[in-house]
């Protein structure tokens, strides 16, 4: 049984005649004849019965009307659902991102995109290291990743900007400090556990720094090691976009300052939904610093050696 015969079905129904249903479908009558009765046979039922007055149901097809509108109508409503997310009326953007990303970059984002798209559902994936985040794009389990920059990528790839490491701790200081090598090297640390994708970001800029970090804390948490940093228990690194603005004073910059880059990547070009949300991405003002701005001498994330 294939839709087209039940479309012609119904047209014959509609317009009372063959030759109605063959100028409506822009058929010919002979082939419009042959589909009915390809259908009648599978069925094993006449379902039209042709008289002077035009077409009439058979009691076969007074059976079979309501369940071939029921048919035609369900197709319809798929095909408009379909439409609907093609043209990005509707539908679901699967954002996948590392955890420091999801709670300091994007929650101004998924506001916006509410705003503009009340009718789309945005789902949200975090992970707690890129590595787990990149896995996860490659298998196909999101639209779109927001995160570091992936090793390797072939699919498209959009520069977002920089976010900025700072150093956490105990004491308060004015808006320009910064932390010396000299001083954290002497410090006590709070460090991530091996899982977080924080812990990479540390173990490189203390290789970059030329020092070993003595731990004295670990967690899998960046908002638990802002806790501890800010109580005394170590100093710590986090995103500045992470840090509550009550304890933007116990945050300095590193040295000349220390940025990691952030960008939006997939594996194919994303449907028309996720796409808008990408470019909304990289045309809102986001709590990143462009590549132009960064400072001299500043230490981005892909100088160091891998």
């Amino acid at each position: 049984m294939q839709l087209r015969q039940l479309e012609y079905f119904l047209a014959v129904w509609e317009a009372g005649s063959f030759s109605g249903a063959a100028a409506r479908l822009y058929v010919t009558q002979p082939s419009l004849s042959q589909q009915i009765g390809a259908l009648e046979k599978e069925l094993g039922a006449v379902l039209l019965e042709r008289g002077r007055q035009g077409v009439t149901l058979t009691p076969a097809g007074r059976v079979f009307l309501p369940r071939a509108q029921d048919v035609l109508r369900v197709v319809q409503d798929a095909r408009e659902s379909v439409h609907e997310v093609v043209e990005g009326r509707k539908g679901d953007v699967h954002v996948l991102t590392v955890r420091s990303v999801a709670s300091g970059i994007l929650p101004p984002s998924a506001a916006r995109w509410h705003a503009m798209y009340p009718s789309t559902v945005l789902r949200l994936h975090d992970y707690s290291h890129r590595r787990d985040l990149e896995e996860a794009m490659r298998g196909g389990q999101g639209d779109i990743a927001v995160g570091p920059r992936p090793h390797l990528w072939e699919g498209p790839v959009h520069s977002l900007g920089y976010e900025e490491m700072v150093v956490i701790g105990a004491a308060e200081h004015p808006p320009d400090a910064s932390a010396s090598a000299a001083e954290l090297a002497a410090a006590d640390w709070v460090l991530y556990e091996p899982e977080q994708g924080m812990s990479e970001v540390v173990d490189r800029l203390a290789g970059r720094l030329g020092l070993t970090p003595r731990g004295v804390a670990r967690t899998g948490q960046v908002s638990a090691a802002l806790l501890f940093a800010v109580e005394g228990i170590g100093v710590a690194v986090a995103p500045e976009n992470a840090v509550p603005l009550r304890w933007s004073r116990h945050a300095r910059r590193i040295g000349s300052g220390y940025f990691r880059e952030l960008v939006v990547f997939s594996r194919k070009l994303p449907s028309q939904l996720a796409e808008r949300y990408r470019d909304m991405l990289t045309s809102v003002e986001l709590p990143l610093t462009a590549e132009r701005d960064l400072p001299e001498g500043a230490i981005r994330f892909q100088d160091l050696s891998d």
